[in-house]
Parts: C-alpha cells; sequence; structure tokens
C-alpha cells in the first residue's frame, strides 16, 4: 500500500504536476506525502551523482526554483496532514536517491514541458536508482479513484516488475486492461498474466493493438492513444533503455515516447 509518497520538484511547471498527483494518490490511499525540491543543475550522468559537482544553473535561478516549489508546495500538499517539504542542499542526486528508496512511491512531473530543464536527471535517477515504483504525472493529474488500469504487457522483466509494483492500483480497479501492442498475447504470455490476476480477484481483459508501423515510437504513441481513447486513469509499463546516450532521457524509444506524452497518470519501472 502506498503510505509514503515523494513528490520530486524542481521548481519547473514540474512542480504543480507532481504534487496534484501525490495529493490525489493520498486521498486514495489515505497515506501522507513528502515534497523534494531538487536543484536543476544536479549532473545528468547518474553514474556520476555520487561525485561531488558544481551546480549547472545560477544561485539566483536556483533560489527562485526553489521559491516556486515552496509555493507550489504551501499550496496544494502542506493543508495535508503530515506532509513536509523539503529544498535539497546536496550538489548531487544522492539526497533523491536515499529519500526515493525510502518511500512507497516516486512522483515526478512529465518531462519535457520545462524549457530550461527538458531532460530532468530526477526522471533518470527516480526510475533507474530508486528501486521503488515511479510515476508521472501529467499536467492534469485526474481526481478519485483509478478504475480503468491499463497495462502495457511485452513478457519483460520490467513489464512484470512494472505489474508487481501496481498491485495496490490493480486490486482497487474496477477494470483491467491488458494491451499489447504489435505481437500476438500468446506470444508474450498476456493469458497467463490475466489468469494469475484473475486468481485474486482482479477482473482482467487483454487486448491487442497494431501500431501501424515497426518503429518504438509507433509502438509508444499506438499505447497512448489506446489510453486516451479508453479513458485510463493509470497506465503501466516498463521503463527500457538505459545508456542509449542519444535518445532522450537515455530511454528506449517507446518508453521516452509515453514518458513525455502521456495525459494519463504513468506507472514506470526498470
Amino acid at each position: 500500500m502506498f503510505k509514503s509518497v515523494l513528490a520530486i520538484s524542481q521548481g519547473g511547471p514540474d512542480s504543480a504536476m507532481s504534487f496534484k498527483l501525490a495529493k490525489r494518490l493520498v486521498g486514495v490511499f489515505g497515506g501522507e506525502a513528502d515534497a523534494l525540491h531538487v536543484s536543476p543543475g544536479m549532473p545528468h550522468d547518474i553514474v556520476m551523482a555520487s561525485e561531488m559537482m558544481p551546480p549547472m544553473v545560477g544561485r539566483g535561478e536556483d533560489d527562485a526554483r526553489a521559491a516556486e516549489s515552496a509555493r507550489q508546495y504551501a499550496e496544494i500538499l502542506e493543508p495535508l496532514k503530515g506532509s513536509t517539504y523539503t529544498a535539497d542542499k546536496m550538489p548531487t542526486l544522492d539526497g533523491l536517491i536515499l529519500r526515493g528508496r525510502s518511500a512507497d512511491l516516486v512522483v515526478v512531473g512529465r518531462p519535457g514541458s520545462d524549457p530550461e530543464n527538458v531532460a530532468p536527471a530526477t526522471v533518470q535517477a527516480a526510475i533507474y536508482d530508486c528501486a521503488r515504483p515511479v510515476m508521472i504525472a501529467p499536467p492534469d493529474p485526474g481526481q478519485g479513484d483509478f478504475d480503468h488500469v491499463v497495462v502495457a504487457w511485452n513478457g519483460s522483466f520490467q513489464a512484470a516488475r512494472a505489474v508487481g509494483y501496481a498491485a495496490p492500483f490493480l486490486a482497487r480497479a474496477k477494470r483491467v486492461t491488458i494491451v499489447v501492442v504489435g505481437e500476438a498475447p500468446d506470444r508474450v504470455g498476456a493469458p497467463y498474466l490475466a489468469r494469475t490476476l484473475g486468481r485474486s480477484g482482479i477482473e482482467t481483459f487483454v487486448e491487442s493493438i497494431d501500431p501501424g508501423a515497426v518503429s518504438a515510437r509507433a509502438r509508444g504513441r499506438a499505447l497512448l492513444g489506446y489510453a486516451n481513447d479508453k479513458r485510463a486513469d493509470l497506465l503501466v509499463m516498463g521503463a527500457y533503455g538505459r545508456g542509449q546516450l542519444l535518445t532522450f532521457l537515455g530511454m528506449g524509444g517507446a518508453t521516452a515516447k509515453v514518458i513525455s506524452s502521456s495525459r494519463v497518470p504513468l506507472l514506470v519501472a526498470h
């Protein structure tokens, strides 16, 4: 159960996204939220996160961003019982990673919306280093329970881990749809997953969609279109690709497309 939600902010458009989704999650699961401001001057190479590197933004700009995070926190999360706010002073991402590994769930705003911080290192750190479920918050986080959950399934260990992380959502959902993109459901074991979830009393449906092209980005677009058309409250998927230096956030094409464009809350696991 998600009783401790860590909401990450870098003082841009991500602040409201992250904090509003954290508020929704607290309302659904009855937990508490911890807000953490992280300077956008942190190193983008997560491998170097433990090395003491100087900030890459000016002090004045970082102060302004920290002030915006604090303002959004005061407006959105502070009224909630048990909420906390911290402006991390560490010159690396270590503070985020340490706090993330102690949380039940980490929430970050959708990347790509901040012209001065298009590919936040915080998103990479949350997904690859926190070893916790991570939710990507869209501009509109929605409200109320997560009644319809769409699970993107390809039989990979990342997808399997994402399903495990999503268990509290699946148990509460009124409908769970397993979606296979560009493959036959039998080939990736989707019926087995449906059977397993059914044994826990989770009503599950299996569907396949044709992305219309073979590229990874096309698969991502097809998945996004399906989630939007079916009015999903939550999309669950595995995150792939670390180390691809020429791709957005170092992720695979489908993962990057979905993370940067999903209009519904997205739960990912690496």
